[in-house]
């Protein structure tokens, strides 16, 4: 069952009811538009397929017989370290995080209905990791699980699993839908809504020291823009040393604390081992700052994967509208992309293909504070 366009703005969720099956799950369109936006920065976080993200969702059940109805009215994300990999499978560290949520939530108002994943694998199905917590965490059976699989330039898809009796069909769902507020019947999200009739605020990221602002622009056409770097002043002129025998101990003396202070600084400048290796090594470093009626979109041109890359592609996903942008080996030497927008919320995916390699993307989600 999915409402329609007319009754868009008066059902403030999306029902989910296979047919034939003792299920009714209410999905709230905030939940899906804020859900929606945690998926997509972890689609973006690590090379090839993008990192998943997970957590619990939270809302009211109701059993009458053998019918069960969940109501989902939020959500809470779980960190993961992805210690393995890009797959969330909870660590040690993440599992002490998982308990301590559960502990919360459960004292609370706010009831566990559900559990979520995002999943950038093959399919749309349960995996091994999945049954495992809900079997040791959720033993009742009541709680419902959402996969939801991103894509950076379609809408993304998703499916319910739940419990039937004793037995969980896993390896697929009954229902996949689309996984946006517009497919599922709940028109223009708030946030973009208000950004056309509301042009002023402030960009959540501060904008360099000096950087003028100006309200939003109505233009929403995309423009490779290199800015002019910036001047340099010249280094200051060092003056001839002074010469006399007088100033022989105190050279002596200077230099040897300039060795001493030298050796502290490269201490403390030698690089940090990455908390996360497989995460960080390929960091492209994307950034987002407002210049007047602009955003300007940057990354690191010096960057490992972006120096071997013969071309690249910007996702630029805007409420319902999204664009792709094909980037010469030119234009990442740019190093900057600058884009006239007018929402509140833009989500920006560098992807970029060295040579002789797989891809390697970055998500940047660019959210004008109110």
């Amino acid at each position: 069952m999915n409402p329609g366009p007319d009754t868009a703005n008066k059902i403030p969720f999306y029902t989910w009811q296979p047919p034939q099956k003792p299920i009714t799950i209410q999905l709230h369109f905030d939940v899906v538009d804020r859900l929606l936006l945690d998926v997509m920065k972890g689609f973006g976080a690590v090379p090839r397929r993008g990192a998943e993200v997970g957590g619990f969702l939270l809302g009211t059940r109701d059993r009458s017989g053998d019918h069960l109805t969940v109501e989902i009215q939020d959500f809470e994300s779980i960190s993961c370290e992805h210690a393995e990999g890009p797959s969330f499978v909870l660590s040690a560290n993440d599992l002490r995080l998982w308990n301590e949520a559960i502990a919360r939530l459960q004292a609370g108002p706010r009831q566990i209905v559900g559990y979520y994943r995002s999943h950038t694998r093959d399919g749309l199905h349960l995996a091994n990791e999945d049954l495992n917590l809900l079997d040791e965490y959720f033993p009742d059976h009541d709680l419902v699980s959402l996969i939801v699989k991103p894509y950076a330039t379609r809408a993304s898809v998703a499916g319910f699993f739940f419990w039937e009796g004793e037995s969980l069909r896993s390896e697929s769902t009954y229902l996949e839908f689309p996984f946006r507020r517009k497919e599922l019947g709940g028109g223009v999200s708030p946030l973009d809504r208000a950004a056309t009739a509301a042009r002023f605020g402030q960009q959540q990221s501060r904008p360099p020291a000096g950087a003028p602002t100006a309200s939003e622009s109505p233009l929403l056409t995309p423009s490779i823009d290199p800015l002019p770097a910036a001047s340099l002043p010249e280094p200051a002129k060092t003056k001839p040393a002074r010469s006399g025998w007088v100033w022989i101990p105190l050279s002596f003396i200077f230099m040897l604390l300039g060795v001493i202070l030298g050796f502290q600084i490269a201490i403390s400048m030698r690089p940090r081992t990455p908390a996360n290796p497989y995460l960080e090594a390929w960091n492209l470093a994307l950034g987002v700052q407002r210049l007047e009626d602009r955003l300007v979109v940057s990354w690191d041109r010096t960057a490992p994967a972006v120096r071997n890359a013969n071309r690249g592609v910007m996702t630029i996903l805007a409420g319902d509208d999204s664009r792709r942008i094909d980037l010469s080996f030119n234009d990442l030497q740019a190093g900057q992309l600058i884009y006239r927008s007018s929402p509140n919320t833009v989500i920006f995916r560098l992807e970029v293909f060295p040579k002789d390699r797989t891809s390697v993307a970055e998500t940047l989600e660019y959210r004008q504070a109110r």
